[in-house]
This record gives C-alpha cells, structure tokens and sequence, in this order.
C-alpha cells in the first residue's frame, strides 16, 4: 500500500498584523512543522511566508464555542482549513494575497496540485488537473473532452 507525500508552500506577501499572523501560525496544525519564512524587500519591507512538509490540516475545531488548546492531543481533534483561510484574511492588507500551493503524489498512481489564493475579501481554491483539462478542451475546441491521468 503507498502513502500519499506531499509539500506546502507559499509565495511572500505582507501582514497587518504580524504578531496576529504569528499567533495564527502557531494554533494551525500540519502533518508537519510549519515554519514561517521572511524576505525582506527592495523597499526595506519585509514579505512573509510558510512551508510543511506534509500538508496543511488547519485550525483546531472549536466546541460548544471554547478553545479547545488545553490537553490538546493533535490525533483526537478535527481541523478546519476554512477557518485557517478566514483567520489569514484578517491579517492581508487588501493589495496582497496568499497562495498556498500544495503538491504531492502516492508513489506514480497519481500528482495532485491543489492552490488556495486568499485575499483580504474572499478565498478560493483550484486543482491544477482540473484547470489543465479545463484548458485543453479551449485548446481542442472540444468542451466534452476527457483524460485519465491516474490509475
């Protein structure tokens, strides 16, 4: 049986609020650490991003309206990647976004390619295979066209 393996990643974009941002990073659980990255600019701003070895789960799922932090066991809680994507929006300034790529496979059976793109007012998701056929039904004139790329 193969495992799916996947890396996340995103581009450099700027905060509001970076302490907010920390906290935001610091609740978000993945399958791996997620480490916050920096690039400071030609301008002397600094952008900021993150990575995971593995993909992103999301914010811990809050009950009956409490945070649930304390004793927390990351194997007996659910996550939310919404919430993790409406927290990100709080810290945007409204010229910036987030693109937070993941990328991975299980063994060649499939890749799989998915991009969240978060701005200040509203967040979306695309899945690159889905948008490549997308595309070569354009390029083929042929809006029924189909594939299989995974077995």
């Amino acid at each position: 049986m193969a495992n799916y393996y996947c890396k996340t990643r995103t581009n450099y974009f700027s905060v509001t609020d970076l302490e907010k941002f920390k906290q935001i990073m610091a609740s978000c659980v993945g399958e791996e650490e997620i480490v916050i990255i920096d690039e400071e600019q030609e301008d002397g701003s600094i952008k900021y991003g993150f990575y995971c070895e593995g993909s992103i789960e999301g914010l811990p799922e809050k009950e009956d309206g409490k945070d649930n932090t304390e004793d927390f066991d990351e194997y007996d809680y659910d996550y939310n990647y919404d919430a993790f994507c409406e927290a990100l929006q709080q810290i945007l300034p409204d010229d910036d976004v987030i693109i937070i790529t993941e990328i991975g496979s299980e063994k060649m059976r499939y890749l799989t390619g998915y991009c969240s793109v978060i701005t200040r007012n509203e967040y979306k998701w695309i899945n690159i295979t889905d948008e490549a056929v997308k595309l070569a039904r354009i390029l083929l004139n042929n809006p029924a066209f189909t594939t299989q790329m995974d077995y």
